[in-house]
């Protein structure tokens, strides 16, 4: 599962990492991804089994700095990358945000990678 490969990566800069939500009362840093599209890839002939998901993935930290290092960090990691799985990890967006809650303390920048890998 693509999911697998993802998270490996993303633990590699991170030891918390998860996907969709953080746990309750997770001290930053820490690192939320989410699958935002699958699209799988058509021939002539149908389905090629191919897929190429979106991704967003969140680094979360106590301030800007922290978060946009460790946002470089995925973006070095991840763009680029290849295995027998995965064709190829771009990232196709980057944004600084705060997080989403009432009280907001935490920076966040937010990274979107397209994955295009075998199924």
């Amino acid at each position: 599962m693509i999911e697998a490969t993802i998270t490996g990566l993303l633990k590699q800069i991170c030891p918390q990492t998860y996907p969709t939500t953080a746990p309750a009362g997770r001290v930053a840093p820490f690192i939320v991804y989410t699958r935002v599209s699958t699209p799988r890839l058509r021939d002539f002939d149908g389905l090629t089994g191919m897929a190429m998901p979106t991704f967003r993935v969140d680094a979360y930290a106590a301030n800007f700095d922290a978060a946009r290092g460790m946002a470089n960090a995925i973006r070095t990691k991840l763009d680029g990358y290849t295995d027998t799985e995965v064709q190829e990890i771009a990232v196709v967006n980057e944004q600084d945000l705060s997080d989403l809650t009432t009280e907001a303390y935490l920076s966040r920048v937010q990274l979107e990678f397209k994955v295009t890998h075998s199924e």
